[in-house]
């Protein structure tokens, strides 16, 4: 232990060592990840079976970007944590200027300077 950290909560220890909560780091990853897949930095077959963009008519515009993951239903509470489900809200939740970013670096910054809040949050459902 780091003297003086005893009586801080987990919160205020990563505030001052500036470090982000694993939550942050999850979803960081899992969306540097999902910007791989849809640029094309993989070459998979089943990328868009992982991750299915949504339909949008042709002439219809949505709210936010126009990358935006398609919500799928899942029947069980194993299957909503695997990458291709809790993705979705978060990387719909982004700005455009994040999603359109043109390589991974830019993508990385941008996505930190977006969810500058989040950082130290240890809440799933502030991601969501």
């Amino acid at each position: 232990m780091i003297p003086g950290f005893r009586n801080l909560s987990y919160e205020e220890r990563l505030r001052r060592l500036d470090l982000p909560t694993l939550t942050y780091r999850r979803f960081r990853g899992d969306a540097i990840e999902t910007h791989k897949y849809l640029s094309g930095l993989y070459t998979s077959n089943n990328a868009s079976a992982l991750l299915p963009l949504a339909d949008t008519p042709s002439g219809v515009t949505t709210r936010g970007h126009r990358r935006k993951l398609k919500k799928r239903n899942c029947r069980t509470c194993l299957r909503s944590n695997t990458f291709g489900y809790r993705i979705v809200n978060l990387w719909n939740s982004l700005p455009e200027s994040v999603i359109e970013a043109p390589t991974l670096n830019i993508f990385k910054s941008r996505f930190d300077n977006a969810c500058r809040h989040l950082r130290f949050s240890t809440d799933e459902r502030d991601f969501l």
